[in-house]
């Protein structure tokens, strides 16, 4: 069955193809990774469980309903607005962001470098990881207050400097300080989403090229091995099984442990944070972890693909209403950026990362919080917009 839903998927990506004629369209980036994770899993030497229960099933839902809904909202919605086009961000706003930047990321970085020197100067990589992740309750993050929200601002600014930013030094700074955040939280999903989101928007005003895109693929699977080796202190690895276990682990975990409507709270997964926000006024049950539990597939992973929230709250139909809901948001921001929409081309350029990862989780509802910090920080430049068009 899984060799059926790879043949789809291929066919989608090709049909995607000839509809956009762009591989970073919503929905050949979407069945084009798919097909990829699938052939790893096919290809490259793994000890994984045969796939063999709804894993199939759900995929194949899941990329037809993106890619209709993606495919019918982007032709729909209508050209960017002549405003939105002439729009440029105001640049009060984007110097502020910029200092607050500069201000917060090292303060943040520096609190939990300095303890995980003090906890444990032996294993400060692995320390800084579950100090990150909350893999281990009795390790908790040092009280930072309102400046974990400018991690998100940090994200945010970076495709700012790259659009609208001539000076050399600001875009060093501030691409410095997401890979300088990266590097402490220890997370390969950052690296990604700051290399590819980055390189994209370098693509798409022709300052690299696609070859320069496949460079970055390989320098991201080496850098991944890099942080997976700082992480595993004292284990051995080889890079067959890591790239099959990052790639294709999750899929085996969905297959044999996401049960359908599993959830014991409605919607505990992808209304996480109606959660996070009710259970400290004692209004519902405490929030699900955004870290799950690490399984037997039979390699340890905690990853079970993006479609793991829908499939455990609302079964298959979740996954089928979620897929055309992603769809359509990821349609209407290709639309818009493409056709000359400034804020929506760099909201997509955050987002696009995201189906670029789905074969690792769900990034959108189950972090909404972050999300909506996203949207935030990229809609206020654009609020008190400057109508002439200039460049910080």
């Amino acid at each position: 069955m899984l060799i059926a839903v790879l043949v789809f998927a291929l066919l989608l990506t090709c049909i995607g193809l000839y509809i956009s004629r762009d591989i970073f369209s919503p929905y050949v980036a979407v069945s084009g990774v798919w097909s990829i994770a699938i052939l790893i899993y096919y290809f490259l030497p793994n000890t994984f469980y045969p796939i063999c229960n709804d894993f199939p099933f759900a995929l194949a839902i899941w990329l037809t309903g993106f890619f209709l809904g993606s495919v019918f909202c982007e032709y729909y919605t209508a050209p960017a607005s002549k405003e939105s086009v002439e729009r440029e961000p105001n640049r009060k706003v984007l110097y502020a962001y910029v200092v607050l930047t500069c201000l917060s990321v090292p303060i943040v970085c520096g609190a939990i470098i300095f303890q995980a020197l003090t906890e444990d100067p032996e294993n400060i990589f692995r320390y800084m990881r579950i100090l990150n992740t909350g893999m281990d309750e009795n390790i908790e993050m040092p009280k930072l207050g309102i400046l974990i929200y400018f991690m998100s601002l940090a994200f945010v600014m970076m495709f700012f400097s790259l659009l609208y930013f001539k000076s050399k030094w600001i875009k060093f700074i501030v691409i410095f300080m997401n890979v300088l955040l990266a590097v402490v939280t220890m997370a390969k999903t950052t690296f990604l989403c700051i290399m590819f989101s980055s390189m994209y928007l370098c693509f798409v005003q022709k300052v690299i090229k696609i070859r320069h895109l496949v460079y970055g693929m390989f320098a991201f699977v080496g850098l991944s091995f890099i942080i997976q080796s700082l992480r595993a202190v004292g284990e051995e690895i080889e890079t067959t099984n890591f790239l099959a276990l990052y790639l294709s682990s999750s899929m085996v975990a969905f297959d044999y442990f996401a049960e359908p409507f599993g959830s014991h709270l409605p919607g505990m997964h992808t209304f996480r944070l109606a959660y996070a926000i009710g259970y400290p006024l004692g209004l519902t049950d405490p929030p699900s972890e955004t870290i799950l539990e690490f399984v037997n597939v039979p390699d340890d992973t905690n990853t079970y693909t993006n479609m793991y929230p829908f499939y455990e709250d609302f079964g298959l139909w979740g996954v089928l209403i979620f897929s055309v809901v992603y769809g359509f948001f990821y349609g209407y921001l290709y639309k818009k950026s493409r056709t000359g929409g400034k804020m929506q081309l760099i909201l997509y350029a955050i987002f696009l990362t995201f189906v670029l990862m789905e074969f690792i989780g769900e990034f959108i509802f189950t972090n909404l919080s972050a999300t909506i910090q996203y949207i935030f920080f990229a809609m206020v430049p654009f609020l008190f917009s400057e109508k002439r068009k200039k460049e910080a």
